[in-house]
């Protein structure tokens, strides 16, 4: 199978896109949340969550909702770095988006799977990114979503889960191992996914890669515990095409396209399972500001012309 045939190529995000000087600036605050330390000891934890609001978000409007985009960084960093790192342009971007009516106005939510913020080794990382899916499910969405106006009509797991039309997850190198993680543990939550720049891992790192067709089955398994037809999710993959990544995704994503079970339609199609390649890029944070650019307006269009 040639990769032509199995990818799009996307173009890069206009230049000022990543510049501060948009005439309407969102704003960014930190959230504390209470949580549990899931993948240790289970003691109790009050962890920061970074949260962009659009320019004209007002928190006594009680009629205008929004939709949600949570994030999850890559190895080394932390939840601090989605909206400090590069001079604040994922967050630039975000406003110029929104400003040029790329997508509709949304909220953004940077997180992190360390249990104090911090920036450890890897497979201590891996551990906690494991575990991450108790903490969203449980911590994350009530406390973001009880606060800010989204679409969500309470925080109980119904209103939740009949919301998540209006709820993407998305995240770049591991934190992609997190979005697979959520894509499967937490289908029932959010209707998007991006995972950027790297395979799923469920049991063991490079799953996906090593492990391409038992990858595959445990992917698919989130449709079916969850009673989701494929019209109910989308998972929009993306990398550059110069990023050693691509190659343990590919695999992975093959498998996926050609899984079919016995007992329902298959799960995944080109339709709610696509991969999109960046010419030029390498894995790092440019790769990662320009595919947030570009798949925003994916999931929440707006209307420009």
């Amino acid at each position: 199978m040639k990769l032509e045939e199995i990818s799009s190529l996307v173009s890069e995000i206009p230049e000022h896109y990543t510049r501060p000087d948009c005439p309407e600036l969102g704003d960014v605050e930190e959230l504390l949340y209470g949580s549990t330390y899931y993948a240790g000891d289970g003691s109790p934890l009050l962890k920061p969550c970074y949260v962009y609001t659009p320019y004209g978000y007002d928190p006594e409007d009680e009629e205008t909702r929004y939709d949600v985009f949570y994030f999850m960084h890559g190895f080394l960093c932390n939840a601090n770095s989605m909206f400090e790192g590069d001079e604040g342009a994922i967050g630039n971007i975000f406003d110029w988006l929104i400003y040029e009516k790329k997508t509709k106005p949304f909220i953004a939510v940077a997180l992190t799977w360390d249990y104090e913020n911090a920036i450890r080794d890897f497979d201590t990382s891996y551990k906690q990114i494991l575990q991450f899916h108790l903490e969203f499910r449980q911590d994350i969405l009530p406390a973001v979503e009880g606060k800010y106006h989204t679409y969500t009509k309470a925080t109980d797991s119904k209103s939740l889960r009949e919301s998540r039309d209006h709820r993407a997850f998305g995240g770049y190198s591991m934190g992609a191992v997190t979005t697979w993680q959520v894509y499967m543990l937490c289908g029932d939550l959010c209707r998007y996914f991006a995972p950027l720049a790297c395979d799923s891992w469920p049991t063991a790192q490079f799953d996906g890669a090593k492990k391409p067709t038992e990858t595959a089955e445990t992917l698919a398994s989130a449709s079916k515990v969850f009673r989701l037809s494929p019209e109910d999710y989308v998972i929009w993959c993306g990398v550059g095409d110069r990023d050693q990544t691509m190659m343990q995704m590919i695999p992975q994503l093959v498998e996926m396209w050609k899984f079919t079970p016995e007992d329902r339609e298959p799960p995944f199609n080109r339709d709610n399972l696509s991969l999109h390649l960046l010419p030029g890029y390498q894995h790092g944070v440019p790769a990662c500001e320009q595919l947030l650019g570009i798949v925003l307006p994916e999931f929440f269009p707006g209307n420009a012309d």
